[in-house]
């Protein structure tokens, strides 16, 4: 037991500090602060969920679970397991203070990251300077305005992963887009790069 509590701090806390350190450099966009990006699930009538559409059930709790939460508990659960051994605690109990420990830690640190993140928002970066920008689809944006998918840009001289969406077609991974509009802070409007040049020559013309 006592190994399984030692393999659980130290990958969760080495997870875990990487983590803080690129979020303080302002590396990979927001790190911690979305949920696990999981597939579109269908609805009942097999069609795609759409922008706004709250499925519920396990599906909408997993997509609230983040990273930084499920690194947390892993890395203080075996810090708690290991703390309650050491103390003389049986099996059972050094479990149960493990969890608790966990989840105490957990809701401690989302906070901290949280106040990580809303510094890093507050400074100079705005969305309105991606708009006309060449990214690339990290996570599939679903066309028509059916969905939310990712999407990696250059922004003020810095490449951030956002939220993104399209009234075009699919937009599949390592699909080249163009910003067109920022809906708001973190969810921008792209449309494919090939679709936008075409439009911009017929213009032209």
């Amino acid at each position: 037991m006592s190994t399984f509590f030692m393999f659980c701090a130290i990958l969760g806390g080495t997870i875990l500090a990487l983590q803080l350190g690129l979020t303080l450099l302002g590396i990979g966009g927001d790190l911690g602060g979305e949920g696990l990006d999981l597939p579109d699930l269908p609805d009942g009538d097999g069609a795609d969920s759409t922008v706004g559409h709250d499925s519920g059930g396990f599906s909408d709790l997993a997509k609230r679970i983040t990273f930084q939460g499920v690194v947390s508990f892993i890395t203080f659960f075996g810090v708690g397991g290991l703390a309650a051994q050491g103390s003389g605690v049986s099996a059972p109990g050094s479990l149960l203070a493990a969890a608790l420990v966990g989840s105490l830690a957990t809701a401690v640190l989302a906070f901290a990251f949280a106040g990580v993140r809303k510094l890093q928002g507050s400074g100079s970066i705005h969305m309105d300077n991606a708009v006309g920008e060449v990214g690339r689809v990290y996570l599939r944006v679903p066309g028509g305005n059916g969905g939310v998918g990712k999407v990696i840009v250059p922004v003020q001289g810095r490449s951030e992963e956002v939220r993104a969406v399209t009234s075009g077609p699919e937009l599949r991974p390592g699909e080249a887009v163009v910003v067109v509009h920022a809906i708001d802070d973190r969810t921008l409007e792209v449309v494919a790069q090939s679709a936008y040049v075409a439009k911009t020559a017929s213009l032209a013309e």
